[in-house]
């Protein structure tokens, strides 16, 4: 049939040259997307007291944080030569914002907002890393290829706001940061372990 012959979504998951950048795709995006799109404000409001017109200035920083990361990121692969070593460092920077917050949740209004910022900008690697697997894919199999390394970044994000929520409950409520900061952590393992076995995956410039 003429869907066989053009191959299949299952055909990519048989390809272990893909493995390690759907990995990444499930890590990389949801620290930046859950903190900001979750938990920066509920986290200012009982930690720092902060009111609606302050968390919504640390939302945009964030935010433009974020666009500035997309832009950042986008020549890099070409200047230095290695596509999978700007996604690598880039997330391990951002595993690094997160410990920090995780370490030191109570570091002030402008020392955690430029955590905030760091975890926007390194965490800005969506497109790249879609960029790097789409590397692997055959022509044939590119639309397929796209959205499924989409469905794995956006359906991971969405699971890890649903997995958060329940790690922000089952935390300690006191001091008020306890639950901020196993949430910071989770964030930060996840990026770690994912960091680690993405280590493993073919570099691709093309």
């Amino acid at each position: 049939p003429e869907g066989g012959a053009r191959g299949s979504v299952l055909d990519l998951l048989r390809m272990p040259a893909l493995w390690p950048v759907l990995v990444m795709m499930v890590v990389c995006y949801a620290p930046a997307a859950g903190l900001r799109g979750l938990w920066i404000g509920p986290y200012y409001t009982d930690v720092f007291a902060a009111s609606a017109a302050q968390i919504g200035a640390a939302t945009l920083v964030m935010g433009l944080a974020m666009v500035a990361g997309n832009f950042a990121y986008g020549p890099l692969d070409r200047a230095l030569g290695t596509r999978k070593g700007v996604i690598l460092g880039g997330n391990l920077a951002t595993a690094a914002c997160l410990l920090a917050l995780w370490a030191f949740p109570t570091a002030g209004g402008l020392g955690t907002l430029a955590l905030f910022a760091g975890i926007g900008l390194f965490g800005a690697s969506f497109p790249m890393v879609i960029a790097h697997g789409r590397a692997f894919v055959p022509p044939q199999l590119m639309g397929r290829g796209v959205t499924l390394l989409n469905f794995f970044g956006l359906g991971a994000a969405g699971i890890a706001q649903f997995v958060t929520g329940r790690i922000h409950h089952a935390a300690p409520s006191t001091p008020p940061e306890a639950p901020y900061a196993a949430l910071f952590l989770f964030f930060a393992l996840a990026l770690l372990a994912g960091c680690a076995v993405y280590a493993f995956a073919q570099d691709r410039t093309d």
